[in-house]
């Protein structure tokens, strides 16, 4: 991700469907933070997360990537803020997710067709209801006054706090660390 300052650090939401609502404004009407701006531009996405080239996106596809990502945006929001989702976020994302996503292969058998645009919002849906579905708690905001970055933690005792130990994490420890130094005096 790129800060406001120009500095760039790397945020892992903890879920590809959270990775995927992170492709654009997350809901806060912010211009500059939308990095889907064609179909083309999503299907560079589609093929660096998933490995698989696609080829054109149809504009319907493109609109409902647009659709499901904001869906997964306010959703995610108003599980992390403790507020009831909106039936109709949660429709976005059932709906997709029930049209099937990517099946597993495995390796040396015969050629299978290259998923499709749709397959692989299916599979962002169902990661995203995976995501959404955790246990109480492990959707959560980070802990710095200043970000508002929401990831899912994956840790085992559940208890990261920070969007990024580069960022958010690093400046903690560092204002800690300096008002130690400073009580020393």
């Amino acid at each position: 991700m790129r800060g406001t300052d120009g500095h760039r650090w790397f945020f892992d939401p903890g879920s590809v469907g959270l990775e995927f609502a992170y492709s654009g404004d997350f809901g806060y009407g912010v211009a500059e933070w939308e990095s889907l701006r064609s179909a083309a531009e999503l299907g560079d996405w589609l093929t660096t997360r998933f490995g698989e080239p696609l080829s054109k996106i149809e504009a319907d596809v493109f609109a409902e990537a647009i659709a499901l990502r904001s869906a997964i945006s306010f959703a995610a929001r108003g599980i992390a803020d403790g507020q009831p989702l909106r039936p109709e976020d949660v429709d976005a994302i059932n709906d997709l997710a029930a049209r099937g996503g990517l099946a597993p292969v495995l390796a040396g058998g015969s050629p299978r067709p290259a998923p499709t645009a749709s397959q692989m919002l299916a599979h962002l849906a169902q990661d995203a209801i995976r995501a959404l579905s955790a246990s109480p708690g492990r959707l959560r905001r980070c802990s710095a006054d200043d970000c508002g970055l929401i990831f899912l933690d994956t840790s085992r005792p559940g208890s990261r706090r920070w969007c990024s130990m580069s960022r958010c994490g690093g400046r903690a420890k560092a204002r800690a660390h300096y008002q130690r130094s400073r009580e020393g005096d």
